[in-house]
């Protein structure tokens, strides 16, 4: 009997040791690199600032885009969501409500929206891009307006645009910015 008494516990040991564990998981919230490319011509070059991660679920990055052949520039910030409830909106809609909250900033600084227009994304999605008039000595200088405009590339990566350039240049750089 003793060997049996010895015996039982170990197999009692093995069976516990052999039963699945419940493994333990948790979701983390990940940045890749990933490219952006427009279709401009050779006069035009990039340049962009560091990353910026904020507490409120949104990671960003600027993209300026000086055109090195005419006065003209466009300001590209591109947007990451990570944020839950935010990430629950559709695209449409949470476009809409950074385009708000642009314009309402720039119009409590006294700018004006003096018309729109329409451009279609590499996304195939209309575009509705707000040119807007100010007052800015620096802006006045090369005619005094800009464009403004805000997109989705893809589910969780918005595009916020305000272009000095061209409304040709301005369309191109809708119709052909990408990420992959």
């Amino acid at each position: 009997m003793k060997p049996l008494a010895i015996f039982l516990p170990a197999i009692l040991l093995l069976a516990c040791l052999a039963l699945p564990a419940a493994a333990l998981e948790s979701k983390v919230l990940t940045i890749s690199e990933r490219t952006i490319s427009a279709d401009l011509g050779p006069s035009f070059e990039i340049n962009r600032s560091a990353l910026n991660i904020s507490d409120n679920g949104i990671a960003s990055q600027d993209i300026l885009i000086n055109n090195t052949a005419s006065a003209g520039s466009a300001f590209i910030s591109i947007m990451s969501v990570y944020d839950k409830v935010l990430g629950k909106m559709s695209p449409s809609s949470l476009s809409e409500l950074f385009l708000v909250g642009g314009m309402s900033a720039v119009e409590a600084r006294g700018d004006k929206e003096t018309g729109n227009w329409t451009a279609v994304s590499a996304q195939g999605k209309n575009v509705t891009i707000h040119t807007m008039s100010t007052k800015d000595e620096r802006i006045k200088m090369i005619g005094g307006s800009y464009d403004m405009a805000v997109w989705d590339l893809d589910r969780s990566t918005y595009a916020v645009l305000v272009s000095l350039l061209d409304r040709d240049n301005t369309t191109q750089i809708i119709k052909t910015l990408a990420v992959s």
